[in-house]
C-alpha cells in the first residue's frame, strides 16, 4: 500500500540524510551529499514518487497531510545542507521536531483510513 510506502520513504530519506550531514562535508559537497541523500532511494522508491500514488489513491486530506510532511521534510534537508548547520542548530531542531510531530498524526490519520469505522481507536 501507497500509505506505508510513503511513510517508510521520509523516514529512510531522513536516515540517509543525516548520515550524509554528519561526515562534515562542506561547501557545495555538502549540499550535493544531503540532497543525493534525500532523493536517492535504493529500493527506487523515494518520497516523492510515493507522494504522487498517495495522492491518487488517499482522500484529500491524508494527501494534503502528507504534502505538508513531505516539505517539511525538504525545509530540514534544506537546512541540514547549509555549512555551518547541525542537528543541535536550533533552526533545524525546530523544523525536525514539527516534521516528526507531524509524521505521527499522518500516520495515525492513515491507519484510520484503513481500518473499518467500527475498529477504529478513539
Amino acid at each position: 500500500m501507497a500509505y506505508g510506502r510513503f511513510l517508510t520513504a521520509l523516514a529512510q530519506a531522513h536516515s540517509r540524510m543525516t548520515v550524509a550531514a554528519a561526515r562534515g562535508e562542506a561547501g557545495m559537497a555538502r549540499q550535493q551529499a544531503i540532497h543525493d541523500a534525500f532523493l536517492s532511494d535504493p529500493q527506487h522508491s523515494d518520497a516523492k514518487s510515493v507522494l504522487r500514488e498517495v495522492a491518487l489513491a488517499a482522500p484529500d486530506h491524508i494527501h494534503r497531510a502528507a504534502e505538508s510532511v513531505y516539505e517539511q521534510l525538504r525545509s530540514a534537508r534544506d537546512i541540514l545542507a547549509r555549512d555551518g548547520m547541525d542537528f543541535a542548530t536550533p533552526e533545524y531542531q525546530q523544523v525536525i521536531r514539527s516534521f516528526f510531530v507531524n509524521f505521527d498524526a499522518l500516520q495515525r490519520l492513515m491507519r484510520d483510513d484503513l481500518q473499518p469505522s467500527a475498529e477504529r481507536r478513539v
